[in-house]
């Protein structure tokens, strides 16, 4: 990321494994289902995502929030479609934290069963977090391994 400046274009599928044409059907129908409504585009999210993200979505694509489902051209509809499937998303630098640091070292990973996170070594007892050899940049990634981590531990401990 350095020798790029930190900067780099990210694309995501919010809608994996859906390709461009299946959310566009979708969109269609969804658009048929509410040709009489009065439904604002902004006010409905037909996908399982978080509000916030539909209503950015939306603004990327410059579709007005206040516009009806029905109101909606075939263009906009596409345009929906490309950018729940194959959004672009450029990055511009850094975190809030400036600089990133990498913590790593502990119990070898290939002596954790990952399915119990039990040791392979040592019968009963439980690994999680930072504790594995688990190498990422410091923040939600080591946020989320201790997270997960601990909820295998603590449900085979809960079985056992």
């Amino acid at each position: 990321m350095a020798e790029n400046n930190y900067q780099m274009l990210l694309s995501i599928n919010w809608l994996f494994p859906d390709n461009p044409q299946q959310v566009k059907e979708k969109l269609i129908e969804i658009q048929s289902q509410y040709r009489q409504s009065r439904q604002q585009i902004s006010s409905f999210c037909p996908f399982p995502l978080p509000k916030r993200l539909w209503q950015r979505l939306l603004n990327f694509i410059a579709v007005d929030p206040q516009k009806k489902w029905s109101e909606l051209s075939k263009n906009e509809l596409i345009k929906l479609a490309k950018e729940l499937t194959q959004g672009e998303y450029k990055i511009l630098g850094k975190g809030v934290f400036k600089d990133e640091f990498v913590t790593c070292g502990g119990v070898k990973l290939k002596e954790v069963n990952f399915s119990t996170m039990e040791s392979k070594v040592c019968q009963h007892l439980y690994f999680a977090g930072e504790v594995l050899d688990i190498d990422g940049v410091t923040g939600g990634f080591n946020f989320q391994s201790a997270w997960t981590t601990g909820w295998l531990a603590g449900l085979a401990l809960s079985k056992s």
